[in-house]
């Protein structure tokens, strides 16, 4: 069922049910007027509670669908999602936000400590439960996925084409930067540029190609080719519409070539084909930054850990020259996991052992590469793949070494967005106090 016959309906069945109507859908904006706690809906041939739940989220107040989709079941007593034709349903209206359970001001100046957010853990309504425990155990930033690989915009984009299914995973995001900054942290939108599935697929004329003409993918996704301007332009209108949301902050992720073979630019020689990527990949984030700033936000850029070594054979690979990005970037942000370095590396039999030697002597090479005038946050580990023993320990060994070499801040990843090892490696306070 399209979205205006639904309000259509909403607007006629809660007049006549007595309650404040709503508006036409040419007026959509508080559509729910202030003491109204049910709208009343009548089932259509087709409707589903998730499809309803879809439509009306926005003009109820809940944060998550599945919340929504609680709420009706329990208003309705439903025991199942089963619904019947010409049945009425009443759909609660969610009461105004609480505001911050935890006010956590951060001092002008603080080391940025953050964590990673997925698109689809932003998307539940726990997401909030998981940030306030942070801020509680003294973090200060979060890092919230925008765009990954798979090219879906995880918010409600004016930039992008429309796309069909399911709407996206934040359900709105004014209101989760307006949650975010009142508990005064520091908010970054990650973008995954390069690597993108959606853009790939509505666009495949725009990717690299491989030798029979087929867009280069990895992970089943598509890169995209960084000298294409369609695909440069694209992103910075992402940049922009982030910068204007609200975000302190844009991160750019993907920023590079493909590392798994591609060679359709080859020139021949190593330092012919570095120079090439470097070209393309310093001229899109420069390009990023003044778009950034443009509406007062900063650019960090996240980059691979190895490239603080400065081989020309990972510059041919990734076009990622520290010296240049860090005159394009307010912010290098290097990726130092210690357990995705080979063994024997840095002279260590088993890197992930060695976070002190790994991410200390990479922080210390990005410092020394970037300059004065670039801070280096990095990317550390919170996930358990490669360590004998991760735990509270493992996390501020890492914070430690970063510190000790000239670090500024930190973020920690983990894919699944679980934070309990760093939350006690916090609130423990180990490594906490500032230099």
């Amino acid at each position: 069922m399209q979205f205006a016959r639904i309000v259509v309906l909403l607007v006629i069945l809660s007049a006549a049910a007595g309650l404040p109507a709503l508006q036409a859908p040419s007026a959509l904006a508080g559509i729910v007027t202030a003491g109204a706690d049910t709208l009343t809906y009548k089932v259509e041939p087709g409707d589903t509670i998730l499809g309803i739940c879809a439509a009306v989220r926005d003009r109820t107040g809940h944060y998550a669908l599945e919340d929504l989709r609680e709420d009706i079941r329990l208003a309705n007593g439903l025991r199942n999602h089963h619904l019947s034709v010409g049945q009425i349903l009443a759909i609660p209206v969610a009461g105004p936000d609480p505001g911050p359970r935890v006010a956590l001001p951060v001092a002008g100046g603080a080391e940025p400590r953050g964590i990673y957010i997925s698109g689809p853990a932003a998307g539940v309504s726990t997401v909030l439960q998981r940030i306030d425990r942070f801020v509680e155990a003294g973090g200060n930033a979060v890092v919230l996925d925008a765009k990954d690989i798979d090219g879906i915009l995880t918010y409600r984009s004016a930039a992008a084409a429309p796309r069909k299914g399911p709407g996206p995973y934040v359900p709105s995001l004014p209101r989760l930067l307006d949650r975010l900054g009142e508990q005064d942290l520091y908010r970054i939108a990650r973008l995954a540029v390069f690597l993108d599935g959606d853009l790939g697929a509505r666009r495949p004329d725009l990717a690299l190609a491989d030798p029979a003409g087929e867009p280069w993918r990895e992970r089943g996704c598509v890169w995209m080719d960084p000298a294409e301007a369609e695909v440069r332009s694209y992103n910075l209108a992402l940049v922009a519409e982030l910068a204007r949301a609200g975000f302190e902050e844009i991160q750019l992720d993907y920023i590079r070539y493909p590392t798994n073979g591609w060679r359709g630019d080859w020139t021949g020689s190593l330092e012919g084909t570095a120079a090439l990527r470097r070209a393309h990949i310093s001229r899109f984030v420069a390009a990023a930054r003044d778009t950034a700033a443009r509406y007062g936000s900063r650019l960090s850029v996240a980059l691979f850990g190895v490239m603080a070594w400065g081989r020309t054979a990972d510059l041919a690979l990734t076009g990622q020259d520290v010296r240049v990005l860090a005159a394009c970037a307010d912010v290098i942000c290097p990726m130092v996991y210690p357990s995705h370095f080979g063994p024997g590396f840095g002279g260590y039999a088993d890197p992930a052992e060695n976070p002190e030697g790994i991410v200390g002597e990479a922080v210390l090479r990005f410092r020394e590469l970037a300059g004065p005038g670039t801070e280096i946050r990095p990317w550390l580990q919170s996930f358990a793949f490669g360590v004998r023993d991760f735990g509270p320990e493992y996390v501020g060994r890492q914070v430690t070494a970063s510190r000790l070499s000239g670090g500024d801040g930190w973020c920690f990843w983990n894919p699944a967005c679980r934070y309990e090892v760093l939350a006690e490696h916090l609130q423990g306070k180990i490594a906490m106090a500032s230099p």
